[in-house]
């Protein structure tokens, strides 16, 4: 018997007209957050089309800082099977509860901390995932998408590298399998994730997003379509089959810290930082230790790792020393 297919939904609330947000939304700004959501119809509705949602309409979405849900109300007019809004901005719930309201359960809005509301999402008493199974991780997984508006700020950075952190530990929402993610980031985030080596964007983040997951920038509207209006652009994320790091990630996370503290130096006079006498491992390196950190190659990142990893007199509590580090550094 052939499936029967889903009825689009035929109309969603608008939302209020563009003037109207910076009154209606102002506390986007409250406590430094910068909360940044796509305003116009047009961006949200070019942002489905990019997802291919019309083409996937078995798969649900979680969706975090969905903030007033423009996006939101695209996505379930596209066709999306189930939208899980997790918001607790109070000035957003308004209008999020009025398209949950009309969307016949296609939106369901979570009033949870969008930075990390995945121990609730996954619980099964709650039956949020019903239907969702989990997914061989050789293949992305085609029930649920992962979709956000990072806000531009130290807590947007922090959600970035915890989901980057997650997909390589198969953590939080990643216990399910490769779960695709599609992200609205502010231009110098973007820069910041995919800066090639040698570039002053390049820093332990880019590294770290190297190694864990393949990152594609798609449409790019321009600040005029998002409050606040920041230049904010649509990544596609999707986790590698196998994390591109060959040591713990303890000790990966501790050599980036360590080193990019002084990125503009060369590695023959950082690498000090790891720990008392590691000056030794430069000898154990296949190439020029001359050259400034910022210009190291994932591949050469991992190799002074391993060589870290490896040494019987590294520092056995990484993080206790990296603070010691700093401390002497800032003073």
């Amino acid at each position: 018997m052939s499936k029967v297919a889903r009825p689009l939904l035929a109309t969603l609330p608008k939302l209020p007209h563009p003037e109207l947000w910076s009154t209606l939304f102002k506390g986007s700004r409250a406590r430094g957050h910068l909360r940044v959501s796509v305003m116009t119809e047009e961006a949200a509705d070019m942002a489905a089309k990019e997802m291919s949602i019309a083409k996937n309409r078995d798969k649900s979405i979680i969706e975090i800082f969905p903030g007033p849900g423009q996006w939101t109300r695209s996505m379930a007019l596209a066709g999306a099977k189930k939208i899980l809004a997790v918001e607790n901005g109070d000035m957003f719930m308004g209008s999020l509860k009025e398209l949950e309201e009309a969307s016949q359960d296609t939106i369901k809005v979570l009033p949870l901390n969008p930075a990390d509301p995945y121990d609730e999402i996954l619980d099964p008493s709650k039956n949020l995932l019903a239907g969702i199974e989990a997914q061989p991780w050789d293949k992305v997984h085609t029930g649920i998408t992962l979709v956000g508006s990072i806000p531009n700020s130290t807590l947007g950075e922090k959600v970035l590298h915890e989901l980057l952190l997650a997909s390589m530990d198969r953590m939080g929402i990643f216990t399910l399998g490769r779960v695709e993610m599609y992200m609205f980031c502010y231009k110098d985030a973007v820069k910041r994730l995919v800066a090639a080596p040698g570039t002053p964007s390049r820093n332990r983040v880019t590294l770290l997003a190297e190694a864990a997951a393949e990152i594609t920038p798609l449409m790019r509207p321009g600040s005029a379509h998002f409050h606040l209006p920041y230049d904010y652009q649509l990544l596609r994320l999707i986790p590698h089959e196998k994390p591109k790091i060959e040591t713990s990630m303890e000790v990966m996370d501790f050599c980036l810290r360590s080193l990019f503290t002084n990125k503009s130096h060369s590695l023959n006079k950082v690498i000090k930082l790891l720990g008392p006498g590691a000056e030794i491992l430069l000898g154990r390196l296949s190439f020029d230790h001359n050259i400034k950190v910022k210009h190291l190659t994932l591949e050469q990142l991992n190799e002074v790792a391993l060589k870290f990893e490896q040494w019987p007199l590294r520092p056995t509590v990484l993080y206790d020393d990296m603070i010691m580090h700093e401390s002497k550094r800032r003073k």
